[in-house]
């Protein structure tokens, strides 16, 4: 059993450093580095199975965040929506603007992937069940229940006081998100995590494959 857990943590570093807050955050939500192509549809295909739903909604929410930090207008921001409901992501988002994601609606590869985002989570989880069972709960289920915690206790913890925090508790199971402080301080810095030494590991990633 230990080993399922063990499996299921390493499933999900990957997920959520590479994919999650490399990807749909640091590199769609931001522009912060430039990628290769393959990069773009890795992060399309791989990122539903973190439990994050579709790029183009969750960009949008992320970019209101930002826009309306603390505030009645931020989509969950524990001070104004029930601290249940953020700690497990299940929080209520008003209609996006397309004004907040032109970009991203502007992006073929985005968009088809967005119209098809139900097919392929079904189709992820009946070709799942070709998998002995312990490796579809590793694989399949496990990161969403990861993601839904995860970052519902970095929205949690980071925005409890009167300013954005860091959070080391948080940046365990999100890839390095928990400098949220400093992420807020620069939104468009890749690297959340300044120092070499701090837990950043979706800034070892992007280090590798950014083009600029």
């Amino acid at each position: 059993m230990i080993y399922y857990i063990l499996y299921s943590l390493l499933w999900w570093l990957f997920l959520s450093s590479v994919i999650v807050s490399a990807g749909y955050h640091r590199y769609y939500a931001h522009r912060s580095f430039v990628a290769p192509l393959w990069y773009e549809y890795a992060v399309l295909l791989l990122g539903p199975l973190s439990g994050s739903g579709p790029l183009l909604g969750w960009v949008g929410v992320h970019r209101l965040h930002h826009n309306h930090s603390d505030t009645e207008k931020d989509p969950h921001s524990p001070k104004f929506q029930p601290v249940w409901r953020v700690l497990t992501s299940t929080f209520k988002v008003p209609p996006i603007r397309p004004r907040h994601v032109t970009d991203l609606l502007k992006n073929k590869r985005v968009m088809w992937f967005y119209k098809h985002h139900r097919h392929i989570r079904i189709a992820t989880l009946i070709i799942g069940l070709l998998l002995p069972l312990e490796w579809y709960i590793i694989l399949i289920i496990s990161p969403m229940i990861y993601g839904y915690l995860g970052f519902g206790l970095l929205n949690t913890l980071c925005h409890r006081h009167t300013a954005v925090s860091n959070s080391w508790i948080a940046n365990i199971f999100t890839g390095g998100e928990g400098w949220h402080a400093n992420h807020h301080k620069k939104p468009g810095d890749w690297r959340i995590g300044k120092e070499w030494y701090q837990w950043d590991p979706a800034a070892w990633f992007i280090r590798l494959i950014k083009k600029s």
